[in-house]
């Protein structure tokens, strides 16, 4: 004890003198590097009993899940028996000729030869005593025939070295009321080829056991590299073992590198902490600018910038964003000249809607941005009157009054346009035909009661409606479809 007493203190002395030797700084890391390393150590040990508890989950569940797709396969089998069997058990002519006559011919033709070459199943025809009356099988056991319910069954059945799934039912009357005291016996043996076809959809290798007696207590679910074994019964003396390959070991390796990989990177972070503290003070204004450079690339020029540093960088931030201020404003007076110019060049001057050629730009515009809408084209009707008995100063009028009840009637977002004379078009966005039909009546009932007796003119409307993209995707085709659809509405009119 003394010696290791001593030993202690002599480390203990070298290495406080050591530390007296090195800085602050230097101190502050070893010690980082220290804590990380105990922390690390904890990490690995918990990581170690995470994986073993993933991998037992992903060792029950890969069974499961392959318990699972073999019940199904089974099931498949069974349903497609069943099926074929219900095909000649309801079936009369097999009763009469069969079962009662015993006429060989039919029963040649129609159950024996038949089904072993057809459907390849072994059949076995017998009578509720258990006498046969017609089998493809020889020495057949007298417990296969034992007696049987009324209800088709479906089982397994071991006969010698071979494994059967069995399916039997009665010999009924096509009505399901008269019973013929016989049953019919399907046998589909589970032989290499349909092993196969199981092996290859669970992607595992199959084998079926004759081992006497089966005790559900004695099957064994485990895991062996490279794979993991499944014990399943299919009857008393019967099983199905599968053998499949697990991806589980792939999975441990990749969580097992991640593991290290994540060490290392840990240790490393950790000791790059302290410059990384350093620089950050420099480095995250000129991060913030990243980010302010990217509002204003959106158009958002009301940025947070630390204009109240008393150092270089507060001098930069200064000066960026009084040249923020500048573009802003530049852009807002170039906004507003473009505005001016759009109005003038798109605006019709009697009714303050868009005119004509604006329809192009419009339309071109949700083009591309592939927006659907509905064009409305309308023409009113009785305008002519109008002029003809009041002059084209009450006719300008009017229509000066049209247009502001469009746009008075339609929401801020739809387009409307002054076609030529007193016709008009509305672009009502993101709108389908039929319920374009159905703002246009309520907005005819309106025009109608606001225009109904002008000096004892009626004025009204008529209007049709083409849809893009279903009635077309040419703005020359939904005019035209439009237009004539209006016609139409006109002369119902």
């Amino acid at each position: 004890m003394d010696i290791l007493a001593k030993t202690y203190d002599i480390i203990y002395s070298i290495w406080r003198r050591r530390l007296r030797k090195i800085g602050l700084r230097t101190k502050i890391i070893l010690i980082l590097v220290i804590t990380n390393l105990f922390i690390s150590f904890l990490f690995i040990l918990g990581e170690i009993h995470f994986v073993k508890n993933v991998f037992r989950e992903n060792i029950n569940k890969e069974i499961l899940s392959t318990q699972i797709l073999f019940s199904k396969l089974v099931e498949k089998e069974k349903k497609i028996l069943v099926a074929n069997l219900s095909d000649y058990i309801y079936w009369r002519d097999l009763g009469e000729k069969g079962v009662k006559r015993r006429d060989k011919e039919f029963l040649e033709a129609n159950i024996n030869s038949w089904i072993k070459n057809t459907l390849r199943y072994d059949v076995i025809l017998f009578t509720e005593e258990g006498e046969i009356i017609t089998s493809s099988l020889r020495n057949v056991p007298k417990d296969l025939l034992k007696e049987k319910g009324k209800e088709i069954e479906v089982f397994f059945y071991s006969f010698g070295e071979k494994v059967f799934l069995c399916v039997v039912g009665p010999i009924m009357s096509d009505d399901k009321k008269y019973f013929y005291d016989a049953y019919l016996l399907f046998a589909k043996p589970i032989d290499d080829e349909i092993i196969k076809e199981w092996e290859n959809f669970l992607d595992a290798k199959i084998t079926i056991l004759n081992i006497g007696y089966v005790r559900k207590e004695n099957l064994r679910n485990y895991y062996g590299y490279p794979s993991y074994h499944i014990e399943i019964p299919l009857n008393e003396s019967t099983l199905a073992h599968i053998e499949k390959e697990s991806k589980t070991i792939y999975l441990i390796y990749r969580a097992s590198l991640i593991m290290l990989i994540s060490f290392t990177l840990f240790m490393l972070i950790s000791s790059l902490l302290i410059s990384q503290f350093l620089i950050s003070y420099i480095m995250k204004p000129f991060e913030k600018l990243v980010l302010i450079a990217k509002e204003i690339e959106k158009g958002n020029y009301d940025v947070d910038l630390d204009i109240y540093r008393n150092d270089e960088i507060g001098n930069f931030m200064r000066a960026f964003k009084n040249m923020i201020e500048k573009v802003k404003e530049r852009e807002e007076r170039l906004l507003l000249e473009k505005n001016i110019m759009k109005d003038m060049a798109y605006l019709d001057v009697l009714t303050q809607t868009y005119n004509r050629r604006y329809l192009d730009i419009i339309f071109e515009e949700l083009v591309n941005k592939n927006i659907p809408f509905s064009l409305v084209f309308i023409d009113l009707d009785n305008f002519k009157d109008v002029n003809d008995k009041f002059g084209h100063d009450k006719g300008d009028q009017i229509l000066r009054e049209v247009g502001m009840f469009l746009k008075d009637n339609f929401r801020s977002d739809d387009v409307i346009i002054r076609y030529g004379g007193d016709e008009f078009c509305v672009i009502l966005l993101h709108t389908s035909r039929e319920v374009a039909e159905k703002i246009m009546k309520r907005t005819l009932l309106n025009f109608k009661e606001k225009f109904s007796n002008i000096d004892g003119i009626n004025l009204e409307f008529s209007f049709g409606i083409a849809s893009y993209p279903e009635d077309g995707k040419l703005l020359e085709d939904l005019i035209k479809i439009a237009d004539e659809r209006m016609y139409k509405d006109k002369r119902k009119r």
